[in-house]
């Protein structure tokens, strides 16, 4: 996915981390398509990416404690839903704190109706992020593997940002003023699209992955 200079300018100036300014856009990206009964792993009530999601989708919100408009679910437990009761799943930043990851994603898997979708988000270079846990980085190739050993039939992964973008998100504790962020961010975009495409291909660095995996 693509940012735009001016939604780096405009993310940078509401505070944002070059790292939320992409993953946003990858779930504007993705979100016209989804449809139906939606289920949102470990979203919480006011999730950042919220306004992005079709309005007419039946959105079910999940976190591990429940709140007015959120249901309460340990995603390290078998999922509290009946088999193929989805069209959508969204598991966003969180995959880092499943104790069991395979087993999490054939429970996906199993409350997905056919041609569902589950759309994940994991971060790659990234500061570790205790909610309450943080226990595994997966690359490109080992979310891949992972969606296909549940059951998946096809499997499309995207970067999210690259050397440049992953080191202002490191970075990002020293830009104490947006003032700072709104220069930072668009010559951060800049210096990743000059990368060479030999070493995008062979050496991967990025903030992180977005992946569309259908059942």
């Amino acid at each position: 996915m693509s940012v735009s200079i001016r939604n780096a300018v405009s993310g940078a100036l509401s505070g944002k981390t070059i790292g939320r300014i992409i993953f946003n856009e990858a779930v504007r990206e993705n979100a016209p398509h989804l449809s139906g009964r939606v289920l949102d792993i470990a979203g919480g009530r006011s999730p950042s990416y919220s306004s992005l999601l079709p309005k007419e989708i039946d959105l079910v919100r999940t976190d591990i404690t429940a709140s007015p408009g959120v249901v309460a679910v340990d995603m390290n437990k078998p999922l509290p839903f009946g088999d193929a009761s989805f069209d959508a799943v969204l598991l966003f930043n969180a995959l880092y704190a499943a104790e069991n990851p395979p087993a999490l994603a054939r429970e996906i898997h199993r409350i997905l109706r056919k041609g569902g979708v589950w759309h994940l988000a994991s971060p790659f270079i990234a500061n570790e992020m205790p909610e309450p846990h943080d226990y595994i980085r997966y690359t490109s190739e080992g979310l891949t593997r992972l969606c296909l050993n549940a059951g998946f039939s096809d499997v499309v992964v995207e970067n999210m940002g690259e050397r440049a973008t992953a080191a202002a998100q490191l970075l990002h504790p020293f830009f104490l003023f947006n003032i700072v962020r709104m220069l930072v961010y668009p010559l951060a975009l800049l210096a990743d699209r000059l990368i060479p495409r030999s070493v995008l291909s062979a050496h991967p660095a990025p903030i992180g992955y977005f992946v569309k995996a259908m059942k």
